[in-house]
């Protein structure tokens, strides 16, 4: 099978990619490439893997001639980031992503996969499933709401788009990201032997390694058309769905058991826990990396000197940076500025 991965060298791809490659699909890759590491290009030469640097409000369609499926990754990555510049989330998160849809379909591709995320639920009491209402809170987590919208309407007898809301991601990846809780209590503890934390830790989040993300990708990649057919899916885990005090504790204690957690700002009760009943039911899917063997793996990375807290490491701040440069170099407004 031949699979185009949009966004592919980013985070969740540089984890991905090599699993595809591993297991026999011929992939190719349409990146930006704004915050990548310089190994990527050698990396996927080895793997012979074809890198496009290109963008998906623009890109030629003819690009996804000969190919059989999307996996469309590329969007500005969590809230953070989408904050910076709302407009410009909406109009690659939202706009580029429902645009790729829709080339894939009238090129003729048979499947279409894009990440989504657990975030559109907002933050509630009971635990959402993919029937419950979304409550998004922010454009990110918006764009998310009405791609799905927009592209699992276009499944057809020829055409079948999937998405997957994905809970918040964690573990190593070769374009590693410290701005994700886990990974960043991880290295905080590692380096300074403290963590800080918003009272009083009560709230929920789940969390999935990104080794079971490119997994569960690759499920909704081979799984039979009618089980996945214009369906979301939730990827996680319930045993992942933890809350915060006890996911500090768990990093402290793995990694640094003399380390400490220091409290800040007033009590956070924003919180909201996942279903993941549907994956394991319909596609026989469950995880398989625990919280603790994703620090662990960090820990050692880092120790290894494999890792550190490289400024490409912490995405906001060089998505912050690339603004003001451009700015800088273009003489312009910076608040003006498109990414």
């Amino acid at each position: 099978m031949k699979v185009f991965v949009t966004g592919g060298t980013g985070y969740i791809g540089r984890v991905l990619v090599p699993m595809l490659v591993k297991v026999g699909y011929d992939v190719t890759v349409l990146d930006r490439e704004f915050l990548n590491y310089d190994d990527v290009n050698t990396e996927y030469d080895s793997l012979d893997v074809k890198i496009i640097k290109d963008d998906i409000r623009y890109f030629e369609p003819s690009l996804l001639r000969g190919q059989d499926a999307v996996v469309d990754l590329a969007a500005l990555s969590n809230d953070p980031i989408g904050d910076l510049d709302p407009l410009k989330t909406w109009d690659i998160n939202y706009i580029g992503r429902a645009r790729v849809a829709r080339l894939a379909k009238k090129v003729g591709l048979e499947r279409y996969i894009v990440s989504s995320s657990c975030s559109v639920y907002g933050f509630r009491e009971d635990t959402a499933n993919e029937m419950s209402d979304v409550n998004p809170l922010t454009t990110y987590a918006q764009a998310n709401v009405e791609v799905e919208k927009d592209n699992l309407k276009l499944g057809d007898s020829q055409f079948t788009p999937v998405a997957l809301r994905l809970a918040t991601a964690f573990g190593y990846s070769k374009r590693m990201r410290f701005d994700l809780a886990i990974n960043a209590m991880t290295l905080n503890v590692f380096k300074k032997g403290k963590l800080g934390l918003m009272r009083d830790g009560e709230q929920y989040r789940p969390f999935v390694h990104v080794i079971d993300i490119s997994r569960s990708i690759m499920t909704a990649l081979e799984s039979e058309r009618e089980l996945v057919h214009s369906q979301i899916f939730n990827v996680g885990s319930a045993s992942l769905n933890v809350k915060l005090k006890e996911l500090a504790e768990t990093v402290r204690r793995t990694v640094n058991p003399s380390s400490t957690i220091e409290w800040y700002g007033d009590p956070d009760r924003r919180s909201y826990r996942a279903s993941f009943d549907k994956i394991e039911n319909t596609l026989g899917f469950h995880t398989e990396v625990s919280i603790e063997d994703g620090i662990r793996e960090i820990k050692e990375k880092l120790r290894e000197n494999v890792l550190d807290d490289f400024p490409e490491t912490h995405t906001v701040e060089q998505y912050k940076k690339l603004i003001n440069q451009r700015s800088h170099n273009l003489g312009i407004d910076k608040s003006n500025i498109i990414l």
